[in-house]
């Protein structure tokens, strides 16, 4: 797909969103309503193409299948979509805070936390029609974006060597698996989250993850079979008959349960862990108008109704939608009730330790 040129005045010229959009867009932008032959977009004015970001997989699906087609249904722009992680984003953000190469992105609590505020702009209620809608406790009091859907993350094992399903975090400790066992590692917010949940059942947390450290060096690390870099990492260590037991995020455990591979997944008696991903317009958006669109969009009852559903299996942040099927039988009928069955995680209290942490987990896993 060819790369489209902002049209100025008389002349063309790339602007340093069209010439990061000429690598990043690469074999993975979706320009909706784009006129095939031409790198000019002819569908919309200046000012009404957004560029968005989102995480690759089952997120990135969402976007082209439900999200983007809901918001330009309404002919109210065109949006290129980039996939790619957290941290990758914030660090484009702060490369180039006058001149962003984004519009909205979709960042996991943990980066946003941590991000410098003045590279996103707080967006208003007023603006978004569906906003009343949203969960009270997965609306911001700051005013930053609400939680988009969230991710459940549990134990997920294999039904045919696990003879008797897992109840706790601690089966993951049990030396019946060893070599059995995999994870993320802590670059992820999954794999922080489940250090510092260990560092919870043990006298720490978020601020304090010193006992997680010691269950890995004694226990934990003589059962990984290794660390995975993302959630697809874990599925194919699930595939390839190589693991029992590992943390994972519900909607990929249940893609993959509907694939035919012999997996399934549970809450452990502790709780899971949420993971709330949430849509940020940035600052010096050139349209946030429009961007507020964008954000109104992925919290309507029709978009989030297909959040919930195959193949996604997403928790719904706009309250009216009821969960059924799997998602119903592993955490109950609303996502509220859901929430009482997994931790919310403080970042706040995590993000300044992270990066040693991570550094620290690199070098304990590898000794």
């Amino acid at each position: 797909m060819s790369t489209y040129i902002q049209i100025v005045g008389r002349g063309q010229y790339l602007s340093r969103r069209a010439v990061l959009g000429a690598g990043l867009f690469a074999g993975t932008s979706l320009l909706l309503k784009a006129c095939a032959g031409s790198s000019t977009s002819q569908s919309s004015p200046v000012g009404k193409q957004l560029v968005i970001t989102t995480f690759a997989g089952s997120w990135e699906q969402f976007y082209r299948s439900e999200l983007i087609p809901a918001f330009t249904a309404n002919d109210q722009g065109t949006v290129s979509v980039i996939p790619m992680v957290s941290l990758e984003q914030v660090a484009k953000l702060k490369a180039s805070p006058q001149s962003p190469p984004f519009d909205v992105v979709l960042l996991d609590e943990g980066p946003f936390d941590a991000a410098p505020k003045d590279l996103f702009q707080p967006v208003s209620s007023s603006l978004l029609s569906n906003y009343e809608q949203v969960l009270p406790a997965l609306k911001s009091k700051q005013g930053w974006g609400p939680t988009t859907g969230v991710q459940a993350v549990g134990i997920a094992y294999n039904p045919k060597t696990v003879s008797s399903p897992p109840t706790s975090w601690n089966d993951l400790l049990d030396p019946h698996y060893r070599g059995r066992v995999s994870m993320q590692g802590m670059k992820t917010t999954q794999g922080t989250s489940v250090m510092v949940q260990f560092a919870r059942m043990n006298g720490g947390g978020e601020a304090n993850i010193e006992s997680a450290f010691t269950l890995l060096r004694e226990q934990l690390k003589p059962n990984l079979a290794g660390i995975a870099a993302n959630s697809g990492a874990l599925a194919t260590l699930f595939q390839q008959g190589e693991i029992d037991l590992a943390p994972h995020d519900l909607n990929n455990v249940i893609s993959l349960k509907e694939k035919g591979l012999d997996i399934d997944w549970v809450v452990p008696q502790e709780g899971g862990i949420a993971l709330r991903p949430a849509q940020q317009i940035v600052a010096n958006a050139a349209n946030p108008e429009l961007a507020a669109a964008f954000l109104n969009a992925a919290l309507s009852q029709e978009v989030q109704t297909a959040m919930a559903a195959a193949p996604y299996y997403f928790l719904p942040a706009n309250q009216t939608v009821k969960l059924s099927g799997i998602l119903a039988e592993k955490l109950g009928s609303t996502t509220e009730e859901a929430l009482t069955k997994l931790i919310l995680l403080d970042w706040s209290l995590i993000n300044p330790n992270r990066t040693k942490w991570i550094e620290r987990f690199d070098k304990e896993v590898q000794a």
